[in-house]
């Protein structure tokens, strides 16, 4: 019989806290400056604890990073000096950034104590460790410093309850304390060798998970950092209720494209959504926070389908050479979605389509071109039939599609190049991104920023993404070949959304003037860096037109391009207004 190997260790740490009341929402993690400052407070007392934790078996401690050890041991009174009992607590090593706000936090360590005293007071105590990409230079601040929240009851932080706060702190592992801890490791082996082979692996995969943390990237060529997923790719766990199935479909010129139908009940109230290029039904149902999916259940769109055209991420034709255009996604894709919804849920329903990106331009040329009609309403984000770019972004998309594909020889780029083995394939792009980009370190932010517009960074405010979403950039964001740029290249040197080919040009706006439209809501964050006011001169085109009364358009404040839909708040500043105007139009 093969023997567990367990492991203890004891760990005091002493600081600062500092009682205040308030509420702890999900999306309201104070930031290091914040925690900081209670250093500097009049009102400030010491605080303190010794915990032991025990690993009860090491070798699943190590493969599994959410797995938790024990801990037990003494802690102070969050409010009063009285005793106060740890009824249980829990420790992960090494975890995906959660607690954090700063976007460069590569792992965390966590300690979450619930709390009892003879007066029936409940609380817990929630500490952690940030260990921050490429900054090894502050590893002993980094692995030594904890920072910490007490509130009542217990609940663990990473629920979606707001928390009433109690106070919070700051606690350090001194050297002196350092150094008494190093003697502290015990195992429950029967001889020496086997304590000495326990222990050396947990010290082996503590020193290993540093390592992932803090070596240039160009240098981290261990598997584990080519194919990290802190969720499983394409998953579906974001969403939490209903029916959850997967429809291929054959296009007429030789693809296979995808709808996602997300259901807790029938209704004739059907939402289609459409993702932007090189993005998927991923960015719809993220695990990480309230998505849009979710949102739309709750509110009682029940039956929610989701298109992967084919410019999805998730298909690897995408990563050669094509000359597929806008018109063909607007011809054979978009269409094919409509007829299979209505034939499996029944010609008399009713169809809301949220369109984001390079699927609003698409399926606006759709709706355009006749291609699709019957639509109850359409809400399109960032552009849709009057593009428009940033000088920079124009400079890109003139000379980028020929370099990139006949020079350089590359069939596609893609946000994953940087996190390729060695010194190959596109890593230069990441390296000429990090020289101009000092806001954040994570290879696949810089290259999104390289593949679509301008700005530091240029898809999203770094303010509404997650911290474990910006971690899954590479997933969330696929490769692309060139073409798709070469169309849209077309359109903003005419100024106008027109089909691809010279013969027959179709100009999308124009046409959509000569037909019936649905209501339209034209919606953009403020600061978009990708097609700036792009459909704010749709909107204002239309409402000088026959469609004056079908048009709307909202704009969002401290948002960009894809955080409209991705971003960490986004259930309570953005998809309010998307439900409102769903609701008027479901009558």
């Amino acid at each position: 019989m093969t023997q567990i190997h367990n492991l203890e260790f004891t760990e005091r740490m002493a600081g600062l806290f500092l009682n205040h009341e308030g509420t702890l929402a999900p999306d309201q993690r104070f930031s290091r400056d914040q925690f900081l400052a209670i250093e500097n407070s009049p009102q400030k007392r010491p605080y303190e604890f010794t915990l032991t934790i025990q690993v009860n078996d090491v070798d699943r401690f190590i493969d599994d990073p959410q797995l938790e050890a024990t801990a037990i041991g003494s802690i102070s009174h969050p409010l009063e000096k009285r005793e106060v009992k740890i009824e249980s607590a829990t420790f992960n090593l090494f975890t995906r950034p959660q607690a954090s706000p700063d976007l460069n936090t590569a792992k965390e360590m966590h300690y979450t104590l619930y709390l009892s005293d003879a007066l029936g007071g409940r609380w817990t105590f929630f500490g952690f460790k940030e260990i921050l990409k490429e900054d090894g230079l502050d590893m002993w601040d980094q692995t030594t410093t904890l920072y910490c929240y007490a509130w009542k009851g217990h609940t663990p932080f990473g629920d979606d309850t707001p928390k009433q706060l109690v106070g919070t702190g700051v606690l350090r592992i001194s050297a002196a304390d350092f150094i008494k801890q190093l003697g502290t490791f015990k195992t429950n082996d029967d001889n020496i060798l086997e304590s000495q082979r326990t222990l050396g692996k947990f010290l082996d995969a503590f020193a290993s998970n540093l390592w992932q943390a803090y070596a240039p990237f160009v240098f981290t060529t261990t598997s584990a950092r080519w194919n990290e997923h802190l969720f499983p790719m394409h998953t579906t766990q974001g969403v939490v209720r209903g029916e959850k199935t997967l429809h291929p479909l054959d296009t007429a010129d030789g693809l296979t494209i995808s709808l996602q139908r997300f259901k807790t009940h029938n209704s004739k109230n059907v939402v289609l959504l459409l993702h932007g290029l090189t993005t998927s039904t991923d960015m719809f149902i993220m695990p990480e926070h309230q998505n849009l999916v979710n949102t739309l259940h709750s509110q009682g769109f029940t039956d929610v389908w989701s298109l992967d055209w084919r410019g999805s991420g998730r298909f690897t034709y995408n990563l050669g050479p094509h000359r597929y255009t806008i018109d063909d996604i607007a011809k054979y894709d978009i269409p094919k979605a409509v007829e299979y919804i209505r034939a499996q849920c029944g010609s008399d329903i009713k169809i809301h389509v949220i369109c984001h990106c390079v699927g609003s331009l698409s399926f606006m040329a759709s709706l355009a071109a006749g291609h699709v009609s019957g639509i109850q309403s359409v809400i399109s984000n960032s552009v849709s039939l009057t593009p428009q770019v940033k000088w920079q972004g124009l400079l890109k998309l003139t000379f980028g599609p020929e370099v990139l594909e006949y020079i350089f020889r590359y069939a596609y780029v893609s946000p994953r190049m940087p996190y390729f083995p060695g010194f190959g394939f596109g890593k230069w792009m990441y390296w000429m991104e990090r020289m101009m980009r000092r806001e954040c370190t994570e290879p696949a932010c810089h290259l999104v920023s390289f593949m679509w517009g301008w700005g530091f960074p240029a898809a999203y405010k770094h303010r509404n993404i997650h911290p474990t979403t910006h971690r899954r950039l590479v997933d969330l964001f696929g490769g692309t070949s060139f073409h798709y740029y070469r169309h849209i290249r077309k359109m903003l040197f005419a100024k106008a959304s027109i089909s691809y080919e010279s013969k027959n040009r179709v100009n999308y706006l124009h046409e959509l003037e000569k037909r019936s439209a649905p209501p339209m809501l034209f919606i953009s964050g403020a600061e978009n860096n990708i097609f700036p006011g792009s459909n704010k001169l749709t909107y204002e085109t239309l409402k000088r037109g026959v469609h004056s009364s079908k048009v709307d358009y909202v704009e969002f404040e401290n948002y960009g391009h894809q955080d409209v839909f991705m971003g960490q708040y986004c259930h309570t500043e953005v998809f309010p207004r998307l439900i409102q105007f769903l609701k008027e139009k479901s009558a």
